[in-house]
């Protein structure tokens, strides 16, 4: 299954204005551009490989805004099909789950970050590997 060259050239178009939104710190607008994006995709939207994408960047634009919850929802969806090994995701999730204060899901998903990646993947925020590392017994390797 293809998408329509008009129609990802569309969605290229509103991804890359997204990008350059969340770049500039203009994260309603990075949301507006990504949601336009995955309102396009034919259904069942979640069989494109575009919806990973899509919703990772919504989900990643609502963490930067402190919308936990919102966030949460988005990297919920991206991890319910078939993304559990994806470090980014299971980082976020973590993140996410941390900052709603749910201790337990968060130890899950920032320890499965950091086994896949190591403690590189909270190089964007050390606060979240300080507090996995206070909680569990991180041998360095």
């Amino acid at each position: 299954m293809e998408l329509s060259d008009e129609l990802y050239d569309r969605i290229e178009e509103l991804s890359e204005t997204g990008n350059e939104a969340m770049e500039s710190e203009d994260y309603a607008k990075a949301i507006s551009c990504f949601q336009e994006a995955l309102d396009i995709l034919p259904e069942p939207k979640e069989d494109w490989e575009a919806y990973l994408w899509l919703a990772g960047s919504i989900g990643d634009a609502h963490f930067m805004m402190g919308n936990y919850g919102k966030s949460l929802e988005f990297f919920r969806k991206c991890y319910n099909i078939g993304e559990t090994d994806n470090p980014f995701i299971l980082l976020r999730l973590g993140e996410n789950y941390l900052e709603m204060e749910d201790e337990t899901n968060a130890t899950e998903f920032l320890l499965r970050a950091y086994m896949l990646e190591g403690e590189k993947i909270f190089k964007e925020d050390w606060k979240y590997f300080q507090w996995l590392s206070g909680h569990v017994n991180l041998k360095q390797k």
